[in-house]
């Protein structure tokens, strides 16, 4: 289906499925995925968000059966009113224009309540009992490799013009396996995969609300509290992530945290070089594959995360040699 064609079929489903007077369409927010947003503003002034999800691309049932779990833990997201698979079109509740990132680019000060309640949601989600959701795909060792080997497929290889024969004097491939075993042993629990201050709404109310979940999976523990905590969008004081990691402990269950609070760190560390190899290999291909420059300018901040965590573990020095050698450019 052509672009015009499929774009008059979604106005009409629209106009269709929302059985109130429309008084314009416009564009919400685009993202890293072939998704397209647009809000839908009623005479009334209340709005809906529609969803543009070709479903060649995008996991949509995937999408319905996450929000209902979501739903079921009393996690705030987007409540489904409409939707129609073939197509891949949605109408969701409208949970703000004003993500968390940016409240606290306009006021760094309302951080500790934010990140306060974001911590919650995580120990919320966690504490839920894994076996109700055997639905969910394990995040495994083998996708856990594949996002690493984003890294050198899309960032060495097109941004740092690094050939294949130098990536493998650093022995690369070998600490992408350690960091996998480690990271795999963690305790398993749910885990929405991108809880970050993009993906976190704030409403008129100050209230939390959270988006992008569809590719939520069984995974490791630590891997949301790294996504939220060392975000490759925002940077936070050391001080204050080491206090929220403590507030993570008080909220989970014993049952899910049986290491040392030593050997959680390190678990949060090993699982911030995972994400953060995975993410600067993402943020490489939407620049050089799909075109979207934008989130290149992300890099600088993740690559330090990844740095000094390098600089801190015996097995991770080739890595950071690679790293020290290959600056970004």
């Amino acid at each position: 289906m052509k672009h015009n064609e499929r774009n008059t079929l979604f106005k009409s489903w629209i106009e269709n499925s929302i059985d109130a007077p429309i008084r314009r369409i416009e564009t919400a927010s685009s993202d890293a995925s072939f998704r397209s947003y647009y809000r839908v503003i009623l005479h009334n002034e209340n709005s809906y968000i529609a969803v543009d999800s070709p479903p060649e691309h995008e996991n949509n049932k995937s999408f319905i059966r996450i929000a209902k779990i979501l739903d079921g833990m009393k996690i705030p997201v987007p409540r489904i009113i409409d939707y129609e698979l073939n197509h891949g079109f949605f109408i969701v509740s409208d949970l703000g224009k004003t993500t968390m990132l940016m409240r606290l680019r306009e006021n760094m000060n309302l951080s500790s309540d934010f990140y306060t309640r974001a911590v919650t949601l995580i120990s919320k989600m966690q504490n839920s009992e894994v076996s109700s959701y055997t639905e969910l795909p394990l995040y495994d060792k083998g996708l856990m490799l594949d996002e690493m080997k984003l890294f050198i497929d899309w960032y060495c290889k097109f941004e740092l013009k690094v050939n294949e024969e130098e990536i493998q004097k650093y022995d690369l491939y070998s600490i992408f396996n350690q960091i996998a075993d480690r990271t795999y042993d963690q305790e398993k629990v749910f885990v929405h995969r991108d809880f970050h201050s993009r993906n976190i709404m704030i409403n008129t109310n100050n209230q939390l609300g959270l988006l992008d979940f569809q590719d939520a999976v069984i995974g490791p523990i630590t891997y949301d509290l790294v996504s939220l905590l060392r975000d490759c969008y925002i940077s936070l004081p050391e001080p204050f992530i080491l206090e929220k990691i403590k507030q993570f402990h008080q909220e989970t269950t014993s049952s899910l945290i049986k290491t040392t609070h030593e050997d959680f760190l390190k678990d949060f560390d090993l699982m911030g070089v995972q994400r953060h190899l995975k993410a600067i290999g993402i943020f490489s291909r939407l620049k050089h594959r799909d075109k979207k420059e934008n989130y290149i300018l992300d890099i600088p901040r993740t690559r330090s995360y990844l740095e000094r965590t390098c600089n801190k573990y015996e097995f991770l020095q080739s890595l950071s040699n690679f790293l020290r050698k290959y600056s970004h450019p």
